[in-house]
């Protein structure tokens, strides 16, 4: 069996250890050295995707809208309208609200239900990630992106929020692992590519159709590759996709019946707000600038792993993110998760450069400068962090003190950073045939993934609103909200406070359009805008965010 080489990709065969030879080893060995690469994977992974300080809540929008109507369907009973008080959202197909009203239903409402999900998505696509990846470029190079996927700060902390958007890359990914084992299967191709195509349909039943962003990412793919694949004159293929968009059809018709064609006018309305109307002033550029500041240092990583891609890996590793990113340009809309979908991709480039790097540090290959100039820049880095968290954090945390909390995580980075110029020069300038190469991968790595699980651990990443939590749970107002069924006085959407106190209310009651409506005896959290009169008519209990708890005195 070879020993691994650059730049080979496809049926180059590589040992799951890197070179571990497993001639050597037992049949029962063998077998699981070939899992080694997906345990290792998962053993990562629960750490950084589960780990947490305790207390968790909510983010308002949009993990907390997400989990108020799927509340709000289990507690009315009606689970084909998703509604929030008195307004239904037609704009949006109900998959995720049924998922995780299921989950409710089953397991009750917390953080750690409404997640789940997500976080288990996030699993099965770096697993899937990974199966994909070592059939098109090398299995070392598919690992180390696997796991980088996860230590871009994004994904990370999408893959910890109650959303369907790391659910819905999951479906990308699979039908492209679908239709990468259809190539290899000839026998079964058909069926890879049926599953293939129920993936790329089922998007529509979680996102809309933002849904359809994979399969026009997968156009380089099965245009440039259709000679050699045959995906596109398969009918297999489109019957899938028929069959992933039937849910969404049926549920569309049943609410037509309901409501005409509201529905369908207000699923093209969302998508016509997203293609004309900017947010947050993200102009036509913003996401060539917000994935590399955002997924820093990985892109410089995918361009160096972008100069060595396979060419059979060149329609899915370029192509897929490219035409995603111009797609997604085109559209005025422009928000950092919805660049997601692309990460994966960009990260198996990532993980080929990273390999790259190793090889040059091993004394493989060149240019030396290459390595050396990575080593230097994330040790200076570092090294900056290590004093802005030591000798000068006295006076940097007086000056920003909201940084404090952050402090451990940041001194992780730095000190796992500040070590590879260190790596370097003990390899070039001392001699020292320690760490190999893999050592100075995990060196790379260990910095990212040491700081992304600490803030996961301290609460930093999840619990999104702790005054929330302390306000019910803490203050007078807890035995109030624990016995008493609370109304709800409002108009319009809502704002944040208004999504949280639907959701953390344990005995949820009624809808009232004003005050005076509320009957006596009764309590009610009262909208802001809505004066109290007569004021002798309401006893106020408390006050979150201008929301007023009150009790409606008896005449």
């Amino acid at each position: 069996m070879s020993e691994y080489q650059p730049g080979l990709a496809g049926n180059h065969r590589v040992t799951p250890i890197e070179f571990l030879p497993l001639d050597c080893l037992s049949q029962t060995a063998v077998r699981w050295f070939r899992w080694f690469p997906y345990i290792s994977l998962i053993l990562l992974l629960i750490p950084l995707l589960f780990g947490h300080g305790g207390e968790q809540s909510f983010l308002p929008y949009d993990e907390g809208l997400y989990v108020w109507r799927a509340r709000g369907m289990v507690l009315s009973g009606d689970w084909l309208v998703p509604r929030s008080w008195d307004t239904v959202h037609y704009h949006k197909p109900p998959g995720f609200y049924w998922l995780l009203a299921t989950l409710f239903h089953l397991g009750g409402l917390s953080e750690s239900v409404a997640r789940l999900p997500s976080q288990l998505a996030s699993i099965i696509t770096t697993l899937l990630l990974y199966d994909l990846g070592k059939r098109l470029i090398p299995a070392p190079a598919a690992w180390w992106g696997a796991l980088l996927l996860n230590l871009h700060f994004v994904w990370f902390s999408y893959s910890r929020q109650a959303t369907p958007d790391i659910l819905t890359v999951l479906l990308g990914v699979g039908a492209v692992w679908a239709l990468i084992r259809a190539e290899a299967s000839e026998q079964r191709g058909q069926v890879w590519r049926l599953g293939a195509g129920v993936a790329l349909g089922l998007g529509i039943l979680f996102r809309s159709l933002m849904g359809l962003i994979p399969l026009v990412g997968l156009l380089p793919y099965l245009v440039l590759e259709r000679r050699r694949h045959g995906h596109l004159r398969s009918p297999w293929l489109w019957l899938g996709v028929l069959l992933g968009m039937a849910p969404t059809g049926m549920w569309l018709g049943l609410v037509m019946r309901q409501d005409g064609w509201a529905p369908v006018q207000a699923l093209l309305g969302f998508v016509g707000r997203a293609v004309v109307r900017t947010r947050q002033g993200n102009g036509w550029f913003y996401y060539f600038w917000n994935v590399p500041l955002q997924g820093f240092p990985w892109p410089l990583l995918a361009l160096v792993g972008g100069m060595v891609t396979p060419p059979v890996a060149r329609s899915l590793l370029w192509g897929y993110p490219l035409v995603v990113l111009v797609g997604l340009s085109a559209i005025s809309t422009r928000l950092p998760h919805y660049s997601l979908v692309v990460m994966p991709w960009l990260s198996l480039l990532a993980g080929l450069g990273l390999v790259r790097l190793g090889l040059i540090f091993a004394g493989g290959l060149k240019p030396r400068w290459l390595a050396r100039s990575w080593a230097y820049g994330l040790g200076l880095v570092g090294g900056v962090l290590v004093l802005l968290t030591t000798v000068f954090y006295p006076r940097f945390a007086d000056q920003v003190p909201e940084v404090m909390p952050y402090r451990w995580p940041a001194l992780g980075l730095g000190l796992c950073w500040g070590l590879l110029p260190l790596v370097w020069l003990g390899r070039y300038r001392w001699r020292q045939r320690w760490p190999g190469m893999r050592g100075w991968l995990g060196v790379c790595v260990a910095g990212p993934w040491l700081t992304l699980t600490l803030l996961g651990a301290m609460g930093l990443v999840g619990n999104f609103r702790p005054d929330v939590k302390w306000l019910l749970q803490e203050t007078p107002m807890a035995e109030v909200l624990a016995v008493q069924p609370v109304h709800f006085v409002r108009q319009g959407t809502g704002d944040e406070a208004q999504i949280l106190l639907s959701i953390y209310t344990p005995h949820l009651g009624q809808w009232y359009p004003d005050p005076a409506a509320l009957p006596g005896g009764s309590w009610a959290w009262v909208q802001p805008d809505f004066s109290l009169r007569p004021r002798s008519r309401y006893r106020v209990v408390g006050v979150y965010e201008g929301w007023r708890l009150v009790q409606v005195r008896e005449p």
